[in-house]
């Protein structure tokens, strides 16, 4: 039986997302020197988030490219390089009286998602996913309600702190129309999430919500003056113990495999955190190390009841335990102290952006539990925009006026800087295209044309040297085409930057194709402890067996694939089964022709 497996476009949706706003960047800073060039005086300024997010970032970097032995060079990478600049930017020229704008271009984003998405389910766009009918601009359903979540916040927020945040008379009539738009915003997440089916975004809308109206309408002060008695509290404490977890159950129920997987994930999870505790794996290498782990774990609890959910893995489904993968203790550390500090800032006192932002960020972090924001760059962007607007609502800890140098120095400055940029430009230039010669290898293979495949994935290894996801289908097209040599580089290659059972079974075709069948087996065996209730990989080790006589460990395998009752049939099982009934039937008649 012959597989060709198909190969995924959706890093490409990732990609483009982030060379556009590099490119945005770019641009905006460069005509930020011309207008700094202008002006006379200028104060620059930072306080304590933005102190704790520039060691998060040193950190990061630190981290990736010195602590650890390789490092990833991932769509994540040029996403962080874009949120910095883009964040500078915000902090530099949004000034307080300007918050207010950042959070109307939050909810104008979440309105033209909600429109995209009622579009797709009217049939009058397509859904940017096969098996879901509204994903938004989004690949899946998930981060789709995660934006949604993120930003729902700010169109509540503006409703119930309109007048607060615009508070001259003359805005009046503004006021009105923003109050009606941003409640039209929060409807439409309301009535979309359902359709979405994210249990995540349910809980991040809910938990944020109840954030912003405690703070609107003091519910503290009524709910102290109620509960004045200990019987009191003891009730009240008891029937939100009994509300939470009917929630948290309902919430599990719905989809209890979801949820059981989830747990699968992170019990695999800690077993790698406690290899590499205080600096982990480094920026973005989680899916490197995880898959391993995850037969790591199997080995060792075979009987795992959720053993049959287990797949491919990329994301932890949870912020935190990512964090602590990559980052380590250290990296946890810095992020939970950033975290403190932002829910100190302006305590006693009343600021509404500033508690949207607060909202925003609880929003976020609890979608974050369950889910991949930090994989998101519409997500990320909504949380550069809450933390620009808290750290702008902070006080200073240094400030420092800096006068426009003089002609010479200003124009020499202005050319290194557009120096600087032309030759970001031409290096942003040469991944877009590289970017597009992946897209189209992929294209190519996926559509069974060989021709030039090899060709468009030569022509962008140059600049994906160091992305797993592009070594992992390079790896393959070389398998398939005969490369056999070539391939297995690109693969052990590819095994510092990601870990999957096509990279193991891909590795065993070739080792075997060149006659190097104990490494074969070692790779073979990998993918099965990956994922043990899968079919192929057992598949692909029995014809392995087949092939170098070796019966003794050729016919429980093939016996177990002929028993085993798949959790999806398919026309791939159907055919390994009865090739494998065929082979046991050839061994016993053997059997018997020799007695």
């Amino acid at each position: 039986m012959v597989r060709v497996e198909r190969m995924v476009l959706t890093p490409f949706m990732q990609l483009g997302q982030s060379f556009f706003l590099l490119a945005l960047m770019g641009t905006c800073w460069v005509f930020a020197l011309f207008l700094f060039r202008k002006n006379r005086v200028g104060i620059i300024g930072f306080n304590i988030l933005d102190c704790f997010l520039f060691l998060i970032i040193v950190w990061t970097i630190i981290n990736a490219f010195f602590l650890q032995e390789t490092a990833s060079q991932s769509y994540r990478l040029f996403d962080l390089i874009g949120l910095v600049m883009f964040y500078l930017a915000v902090r530099i020229f949004f000034k307080k009286e300007n918050h207010f704008l950042l959070l109307v271009l939050l909810i104008i984003g979440a309105m033209i998602q909600l429109v995209y998405g009622q579009l797709q389910l009217y049939g009058v766009y397509p859904s940017l996913h096969s098996g879901f009918p509204l994903t938004g601009s989004f690949f899946n359903p998930g981060p789709y309600s995660g934006y949604l979540a993120a930003v729902f916040p700010a169109a509540l927020g503006i409703y119930l702190f309109v007048e607060k945040l615009l508070l001259l008379d003359e805005y009046k009539q503004l006021q009105s129309i923003l109050k009606y738009f941003a409640l039209a915003t929060c409807g439409g997440i309301l009535l979309v999430l359902p359709a979405a089916q994210s249990r995540a975004a349910w809980l991040a809308v809910l938990i944020s919500a109840v954030f912003l109206l405690y703070h609107r309408y003091h519910w503290g002060n009524y709910l102290m003056g109620f509960i004045d008695r200990p019987v009191k509290k003891y009730i009240v404490a008891f029937l939100l113990a009994i509300v939470l977890i009917g929630l948290l159950g309902s919430m599990y129920l719905l989809k209890k495999d979801s949820a059981d997987g989830r747990v699968l994930i992170w019990k695999a999870s800690w077993e790698m955190i406690k290899e590499n505790p205080w600096a982990g794996l480094g920026f973005d290498r989680f899916k490197a190390g995880y898959m391993e782990a995850q037969a790591a774990y199997f080995q060792a609890n075979p009987k795992d009841p959720s053993i049959y959910l287990a797949d491919d893995v990329v994301y932890t489904f949870n912020e935190g335990l990512q964090l602590l993968a990559e980052q380590g203790i250290i990296g946890l550390l810095l992020v939970f102290l950033l975290i403190l500090f932002l829910f100190r800032i302006g305590k006693g006192k009343p600021c509404a952006s500033l508690r949207i932002s607060q909202a925003g960020i609880i929003s976020i972090m609890v979608f974050g539990m369950f889910s991949y924001p930090s994989h998101i760059l519409p997500i990320k962007l909504s949380a550069v925009f809450y933390f620009a607007i808290a750290a702008g609502e902070s006080d200073l800890i240094y400030t420092r006026r800096i006068k426009r140098p003089n002609p010479l120095i200003a124009w020499g400055l202005s050319l290194f800087l557009l120096s600087l940029t032309a030759f970001a430009g031409v290096k942003l230039k040469g991944l877009y295209q590289a970017s597009k010669d992946w897209k189209e290898a992929l294209r190519l293979y996926n559509g069974g044309t060989n021709g030039t495949v090899i060709e468009k994935y030569q022509n962008a290894y140059p600049y994906f040297d160091k992305e797993g996801d592009f070594l992992t289908n390079y790896g393959k097209a070389l398998s398939v085409q005969g490369g056999h040599k070539e391939a297995v580089i690109t693969l052990e290659r590819a095994k510092y930057y990601a870990g999957n059972t096509i990279i193991q079974r891909t590795l065993g075709d070739s080792y075997r194709a060149l006659g190097l069948y104990k490494e074969a087996e070692e790779a073979y065996k990998l993918a099965v402890d990956m994922l043990p209730d899968r079919f192929y990989a057992r598949y692909l080790l029995a014809k392995l067996y087949d092939e170098t006589g070796e019966d003794d460990k050729l016919i429980p395998i093939a016996r177990y694939l002929v028993e085993k009752e798949p959790k999806v049939p398919s026309n791939a099982v159907s055919e390994i089964k009865m090739e494998m009934e065929k082979v046991l039937e050839d061994k016993q008649n053997r059997t018997f022709n020799i007695y």
